[in-house]
C-alpha cells in the first residue's frame, strides 16, 4: 500500500536561491545541507553553519533538504535538463492552499487559480498542481475528450 509521497528531488541551477524560494513559497523548514566530498561521500553542514560559512571556507554545497509536514523536498545543484512537462501534485488543506496563495511572488507564473485548486509554474520550470482533496483525472477525461473506437 502506498500512503503518499515521502520526498521529491529536483535539480536546480542555483541551490541557494532555490532553498530560499521553496522555503518561502511552501513554508518549508531546512533539515540539512550537504556537500559531496572528494571521497565520494556526502557530508552534512553543521546546523549552526550558514551558506556564508560554507562560502567562506570554500565548501561547495550540492544538496539541500527541506521539510513541510511529511513531505521532503531534496534540491540538488546541477544542470537542469528540459523535460516537458514536469508536474508535481500536492494534496493540501484549505488553510495551506490559502497560505501558499498569499506567498506567490512575481517570479511565479499563475496557470490556474480556483478556490480549491492552484496551478503555478515556478522559476525552475516545475508546474505545481496544488489542490484540496484532489481527485486525479486524465487530461482527456477532465476536458471531456474521449477516443472514439
Amino acid at each position: 500500500m502506498i500512503n503518499g509521497i515521502s520526498h521529491i528531488s529536483l535539480m536546480v541551477a542555483n541551490l541557494e536561491a532555490a532553498e530560499s524560494f521553496y522555503s518561502e513559497l511552501f513554508g518549508m523548514t531546512l533539515i540539512g545541507r550537504e556537500s559531496l566530498q572528494d571521497d565520494g561521500q556526502w557530508y552534512t553542514l553543521p546546523f549552526d553553519k550558514t551558506w556564508q560559512d560554507a562560502h567562506n571556507t570554500g565548501v561547495i554545497l550540492n544538496m539541500v533538504a527541506l521539510r513541510k509536514d511529511k513531505l521532503v523536498l531534496a534540491l540538488f545543484q546541477g544542470k537542469v535538463i528540459a523535460v516537458e512537462p514536469r508536474y508535481i501534485g500536492l494534496s493540501v488543506d484549505k488553510d495551506e492552499i490559502n497560505a501558499i496563495r498569499s506567498r506567490l511572488s512575481s517570479e511565479i507564473v499563475l496557470l490556474n487559480d480556483q478556490e480549491d485548486r492552484l496551478e503555478i509554474m515556478d522559476p525552475y520550470q516545475i508546474i505545481w498542481q496544488i489542490a484540496v482533496d484532489p481527485v486525479f483525472q486524465t487530461a482527456g477525461e477532465f476536458a471531456g475528450r474521449w477516443i472514439n473506437l
